[in-house]
């Protein structure tokens, strides 16, 4: 989450982050969906959700930064 892509030709860096912010989303989603069992049987407190909801923001943010910031061209 803290590589930068030196600019709109850096396509190696721009793909590896767009492949690697929907990976965070899902895994955020299905860490989030594991932990509301436990939550929901007041095996665990509501503070477990936190992470997950916290990586699925910061997953999100990022994808749509990467898109707005570094629109796909046309290509020539």
């Amino acid at each position: 989450m803290t590589i930068h892509p030196q600019g709109t030709w850096d396509e190696s860096t721009l793909t590896a982050i767009e492949f690697t912010s929907p990976l965070l989303i899902t895994l955020a989603t299905l860490t989030f969906l594991v932990a509301l069992f436990p939550v929901r049987r007041h095996s665990l407190s509501r503070w477990w959700l936190t992470p997950a909801v916290l990586f699925l923001a910061v997953g999100a943010a990022r994808w749509a930064y990467i898109v707005q910031a570094y629109p796909r061209g046309g290509g020539s």
